[in-house]
Order: structure tokens, then C-alpha cells, then sequence
């Protein structure tokens, strides 16, 4: 098995992402503005979220939960087995965003004393 190969697109409802190589811009539709990025480390058996970001002027719309359901989605199509994102320890709302995207907390201390979450493709038919 190889490393995924990202989409070139994920089209969505209200904003796009679009493939940068090493993940995703977040592009609203309306008037193709990039609002934010989804960067990505992607192994044979994992796909790592390093980094679900939505410009500080864009957040509060709805752009990174989407985001992350256009991404999950498309990981699960193309059959990823396993996803992990992480919260720093400073920024609590990542533990509710993460969990909210189906995400599973993991024991023990993740990077930068934070929390690392995990979700298996597997569990979503």
C-alpha cells in the first residue's frame, strides 16, 4: 500500500479544498477566496492532520468544519485507514472541534503536551 494520493478537489456545499500537494486550501466558493489550509503528513497506514487552520477574519462561519468533513469524507472514499489530528494543549476548542468531527481522544501525551485523536476509516461504512 502507498500513501494516499490527494484528490485534485473536494467540491462542497459552501466552501472547496483544493489540492496543494502537501494538503489543502480552503476555498470559499462564492468569491474563491482562500480562507485557511489542511496540511497534511500521509504514511502508508495513516494520514496525519498537522494542521486544520482558518485565516483569523474567515473563522466563526463554518469553514473548518466543513473543511473537515469534505476531508474526512474523502479520505474514507478512498478507503484511508486511519486518520489522526491533534490538540495543542493551549487551544481547548480543538478538543471540542475534533471530537465533534468523529474523532477519538488517545491516553497519553500527544505533541507539545497536547491530545492526540484518532479516527479509523474502517468505522465509517
Amino acid at each position: 500500500m502507498s500513501a494516499w494520493k490527494l484528490p485534485d478537489a473536494v467540491p462542497g456545499e459552501r466552501f472547496d479544498l483544493e489540492s496543494t500537494g502537501d494538503g489543502f486550501s480552503i476555498v470559499r466558493k462564492r468569491d474563491q477566496a482562500r480562507v485557511g489550509a489542511v496540511v497534511l503528513d500521509r504514511e502508508e497506514t495513516r494520514t496525519t492532520i498537522r494542521s486544520l487552520c482558518v485565516d483569523e477574519a474567515h473563522r466563526s462561519y463554518g469553514a473548518g468544519s466543513e473543511a473537515a468533513r469534505l476531508f474526512t469524507g474523502a479520505a474514507d472514499a478512498d478507503g484511508v485507514p486511519l486518520l489522526r489530528a491533534w490538540a495543542h494543549p493551549n487551544l481547548g476548542l480543538s478538543v471540542y472541534f475534533w471530537i465533534r468531527m468523529g474523532f477519538s481522544p488517545l491516553h497519553g501525551e500527544g505533541p507539545e503536551g497536547g491530545i492526540w485523536f484518532e479516527r479509523r476509516g474502517d468505522a465509517y461504512p
